[in-house]
């Protein structure tokens, strides 16, 4: 059920060209800007809007998934409007709306001119991207993001004449689960001791410029998976209830490793990983705090292995992968989110505690356990089991 909220009410208020909305986690920054466009584009025939995000699974599972909810619980979504291929809707006054990515300058420009432009978590999309984006639109932009740092929607478009600024909190959003509200409360209770949980409530609950200090890993996303690329070996991360099951493949190219994110969910059974994951004939290695599960999906047939884990196994895999060149696929969502804020963790006066943040882990594990089994003690070094 659509519910017109505090966030919704301080959006409309909003008149200059250039609209930009920084805030917190569970705000509804970005459901309340869809809202407000597809009114728009109802009530105004022949706009042509474009929504960005930094790739095509991150517009699929954010900005485009809020467009279709928004859609079908006011009645107004026809199948018939929608071209899923180039995820076009067309409403029936001519108006359209086009949920794209862009990883290039010269396809930013070769998309054309549009009447209206949001640009969705936008300190992910480079500026010179987002410059040709806004240089080929006429009407409105939307600008929206959590501030895990300054970047260029504060130094280039803040204090111009035709943009103006919201902050926006969990507080604006009366449609936020009472589950989520306490496990933001958690998150505050964790900023007492932690430096890192600060800066993230900073940031999360907030909605004020954070820091990306003590990030572990440096990597890039990749699009696709090329042909070349070898399939070396998988890792698993148990999880059921509140943490999810995580699985990972390894590829080698040349002097790199390619992630790819095969898994993520909780609530699955052994039996249920399983035929997921039998799909790719591999040594999959898993968390070996879980000799059970490794056992049955052993004796289903899946080639499973204990991580191999000693006094600080944690940190030394961490050191493993960080000798590497790493990529991710442009699908892996969550691994790309964990690799983000995947830190090293501080106290509350600041100093590193010598272990990363007991969070983002999952797809972190899987991929620490990869490293452990299988990268010998010379660092850079593969074998294949």
């Amino acid at each position: 059920m659509f519910q017109r909220t505090t966030a919704i009410n301080k959006l409309l208020a909003l008149k200059k060209r250039k609209k930009i909305i920084q805030g917190g986690t569970w705000a509804g920054k970005t459901y309340g800007i869809i809202a407000i466009i597809i009114d728009y584009l109802i009530k105004n025939k022949g706009r042509k809007l474009t929504v960005v995000a930094e790739t095509v699974p991150s517009i699929k599972g954010g900005a485009l998934d809020n467009f279709i909810h928004i859609m079908m619980s006011t009645g107004r979504w026809m199948q018939s409007n929608y071209n899923a291929t180039d995820r076009i809707y067309k409403f029936s006054n001519g108006s359209t709306i086009h949920f794209s990515s862009f990883d290039s300058v010269g396809k930013a420009q070769a998309a054309g001119k549009r009447t209206d432009l949001f640009i969705n978590e936008a300190p992910y999309i480079t500026y010179e991207i987002a410059d040709a984006l806004i240089m080929r639109t006429t009407g409105n932009i939307w600008i929206d993001f959590n501030p895990t740092h300054e970047f260029w929607a504060h130094t280039e478009l803040m204090g111009n004449d035709d943009a103006e600024f919201l902050l926006l909190k969990y507080t604006d959003n009366e449609a936020l689960p009472a589950n989520i509200y306490n496990e933001l409360m958690m998150k505050v209770e964790k900023a007492k001791t932690s430096s890192y949980w600060a800066n993230w409530c900073r940031v999360y609950i907030d909605g004020e410029i954070g820091s990306l200090e003590g990030v572990i890993f440096d990597w890039k996303i990749i699009d696709t998976i090329p042909k070349e690329a070898r399939l070396i070996s998988g890792g698993i991360d148990f999880g059921y209830t509140n943490d999810p099951t995580a699985a990972v493949l390894f590829y080698k190219y040349n002097d790199t490793f390619i992630i790819d994110e095969v898994l993520y969910r909780t609530g699955m059974v052994n039996q249920e990983i399983y035929h997921h994951l039998k799909q790719w004939p591999i040594h999959w290695i898993a968390d070996s705090a879980e000799p059970k599960s490794i056992q049955e999906l052993s004796n289903s047939g899946l080639k499973v292995l204990p991580a191999t884990k000693g006094a600080d196994s944690v940190n030394y895999g961490i050191q493993l992968l960080q000798a590497e060149k790493i990529f991710v696929t442009s699908q892996s969502v969550n691994i790309i989110r964990e690799m983000r804020y995947y830190s090293w963790d501080k106290d509350r006066q600041g100093n590193r505690t010598g272990k990363p943040i007991d969070n983002y882990n999952h797809a972190m594990d899987a991929v620490r356990y990869v490293a452990l089994n299988n990268f010998n003690k010379n660092i850079g070094q593969y074998r294949i089991r």
